[in-house]
């Protein structure tokens, strides 16, 4: 089981949960409570001690990028 969290565009953590499998992460990402003008709002990805993004809202202005690079 993973560890997937939402952070806004200011770094907080919104909200953390386990999940078994990606697909379910994503799905929950999608309903998890935030502006719908909020952009920059990212789920992250708890793997092998760090936490890494996963998906990053649409908008041009995000801090961060789409995915970490490896």
């Amino acid at each position: 089981m993973a560890q997937y969290r939402v952070v806004d565009s200011d770094e907080k953590v919104i909200e953390e949960k386990d999940f078994d499998d990606a697909t379910s992460a994503y799905d929950w990402f999608k309903t998890v409570a935030a502006p719908e003008d909020s952009l920059g709002t990212v789920m992250q990805v708890h793997d092998n001690g760090e936490w890494k993004n996963f998906e990053v809202s649409d908008g041009g202005t995000n801090k961060h990028p789409s995915a970490d690079a490896e």
